[in-house]
């Protein structure tokens, strides 16, 4: 109702309203009409009906052969309204409620109209205006609402001040606003623009106050590649807690050598290029910047290719499904083509397929598909010591029947270490050897762990692996005294949910605490020939993992899809995981570790 005309119009109706609601007289004439009152309507209908003080005794009135009309009505408590029922075989079943001229009258009397800006005040019941209706916005106490000619909503105070504004462009409350950030973060800022508050702080304080996250690295210190090969670290394989709003920078930079290499996702370097020794730094982009974590580095460049004749390494990998899977083939490929001439050491046949693990024409090793650290030592007795005379039926049998069998395993005697005796059978790399008549290796890498977080709890697992790697190593070192021991753990894909699915709380929960248990078991061996491959750190967590069929784009081909496998990497990352842990091998091949 934007001209004057229509609003006289409405006025004018409201007067007829007036008329008709009410009026004491039975009719009214408008514009020359005779027309009931609401007063005339009501009497008739209620004749019509017949109204009684409860519906019992209105259901009583309306049933019998005599009665005619089976409707009635019954007075509301308050006198407001009357309700009509419907008498069905004796049930009231209602069908409507009729306000009184009374009711109607009192809601007529707090709404006037006016002559000015205002359509309607909104008054008390003495009268008191408290607020009002416009032709754009309204009025309440303290606030109003109005149309302006930009995009929006907005209220204002009784004195003009702008109390809330939500527009595309942002949303604010008084002087503070709402601010989207990238990577999904949300900042609450005051009216100078400064944050106040991060919404997605899972401390619920303010960003200036609630804890920086940790930035120690989690990697040994030796850093180990061959001449000429870039290798990668990654952020969310290096920190404690991984994150996509909390960024870290992580800087690798050459203590002698003018080389520095910095990133909030992952640094790319040839180690050949930063000398023998270099620092790692981490920070967190939230804070001032002051703060810093540093990590000496101790770095190994192999010689790609050896001088003189190809070293040789004969190696023996102990993992699980992820050493099974191309494990020694892609060590092999990386090794041949850098100048090196590697064999393996074993009782297993590998896979050489990307993605099937009963594949057995690799090279053979002992990397069991779901084997965890415990049923290697037999502190998990379901996979079962392989008896003594069995050897041969063992060595022709089927990759599944071997899969069930532990070689390693013998009955313990009374000169065996208590501590590493298991349910009655001791791990012995020397017997397992013996009995089946294998080459010493030179290298033997441990790279498991991966069912080890599968089966134990968080409280267990630093526990778990520690006393895994003193033992598992202190046997190696015992069969083999001169074997370098590569100790490496595959690390997972970025991937929420819950239970098993969740590695992003795994890895804080149970990935942190193995990591530590690998290190601090390495420094109590003090054995100058155990050393620690980061591989965890080395290899992409966001590409090369098994997606379920998800949602295809018609027009592009792309596939909107879950993880379906988060610990088995392929691809570029399965490849990344073996050059790594390659080279490492190349350095003690080599001699420099």
């Amino acid at each position: 109702m934007s001209g004057a005309s229509d609003l006289q119009l409405f006025e004018q109706l409201v007067k007829n309203a007036n008329s008709l609601f009410l009026s004491d007289e039975d009719y009214v004439v408008i514009n020359g009409v005779t027309k009931p009152t609401l007063k005339k309507i009501y009497a008739d209908f209620m004749a019509s009906t017949g109204t009684y003080p409860t519906v019992a005794e209105g259901l009583s009135e309306t049933t019998g052969s005599g009665t005619v009309n089976r409707f009635f009505t019954v007075p509301g408590t308050d006198g407001t309204y009357e309700t009509r029922y419907r008498n069905d075989a004796g049930t009231a079943v209602q069908v409507g409620r009729i306000s009184s001229a009374d009711a109607i009258d009192t809601v007529l009397r707090l709404i006037k109209p006016m002559d000015d800006a205002a359509i309607y005040d909104l008054t008390d019941e003495v009268g008191f205006v408290w607020g009002d209706i416009r032709e754009n916005g309204f009025n309440l106490p303290g606030l109003s609402s109005l149309q302006e000619s930009t995009e929006g909503t907005r209220l204002y105070g009784d004195n003009g001040f702008l109390i809330m504004e939500d527009t595309p462009e942002k949303t604010s409350f008084g002087p503070l606003s709402v601010r989207e950030v990238p990577l999904d973060g949300l900042w609450l800022l005051d009216a100078f623009g400064f944050v106040v508050s991060d919404l997605n702080n899972v401390w619920g304080n303010s960003a200036a106050t609630s804890p920086l996250p940790k930035t120690v690295p989690y990697m040994a210190r030796e850093v180990c590649g061959v001449e000429g090969v870039e290798i990668s670290i990654y952020t969310d394989g290096l920190l404690e807690k991984r994150s996509d709003t909390d960024l870290m920078r992580i800087t690798v930079a050459a203590e002698k050598n003018p080389v520095v290499h910095s990133s909030t996702d992952c640094v790319s370097f040839d180690p050949s290029t930063l000398g023998s020794t270099a620092k790692l730094y981490a920070r967190p982009l939230r804070g001032d910047a002051s703060s810093h974590t540093v990590l000496d580095l101790v770095v190994r460049s192999a010689p790609n290719p050896p001088a003189g004749a190809a070293p040789a390494p004969r190696i023996l990998l102990i993992a699980d499904s992820i050493g099974n899977h191309q494990g020694p083939m892609l060590l092999s490929q990386f090794l041949t083509g850098w100048g090196y001439a590697p064999t393996f050491v074993g009782t297993y046949p590998s896979s050489i397929a990307e993605s099937d693990g009963w594949n057995r024409l690799g090279a053979n090793a002992e990397a069991r598909q779901s084997w965890s650290g415990n049923q290697f030592t037999y502190e998990d007795m379901t996979r079962l010591p392989l008896p003594v005379g069995s050897e041969a039926a063992y060595t022709s049998g089927t990759k599944a029947y071997k899969w069930d069998y532990n070689p390693f395993l013998r009955v313990a005697t009374e000169s065996d270490p208590v501590p590493f005796v298991k349910n009655g059978y001791i791990f012995d790399p020397a017997f397992y050897q013996q009995r089946f008549g294998l080459d010493t290796p030179t290298i033997v890498i441990n790279a498991l762990n991966t069912n080890d977080i599968r089966d134990q709890s968080a409280a267990e697992i630093y526990s778990t692996v520690y006393e895994n790697d003193i033992l598992i190593h202190s046997q190696i070192r015992a069969a083999w005294p001169s074997a370098k021991i590569i100790r490496c753990m595959p690390g997972t894909a970025r991937n929420s949910g819950a239970g098993a699915r969740n590695r992003d709380a795994l890895w804080t929960s149970h990935y942190i605490p193995a990591i530590r248990a690998m290190l601090d078991a390495r420094a109590a061996l003090a054995d100058s020939n155990i050393s620690v491959a980061s591989s965890w750190a080395f290899y992409s967590p966001e590409a090369g993992y098994v997606m379920d069929a998800g949602v295809v784009d018609s027009s592009t081909g792309a596939v909107t899809a879950t993880l379906s496998d988060w610990l088995h990497p392929q691809g570029s990352a399965r490849r990344q995981y073996y050059q790594y842990l390659a080279g490492h091998v190349a350095c003690a091949a080599a001699g420099l570790i």
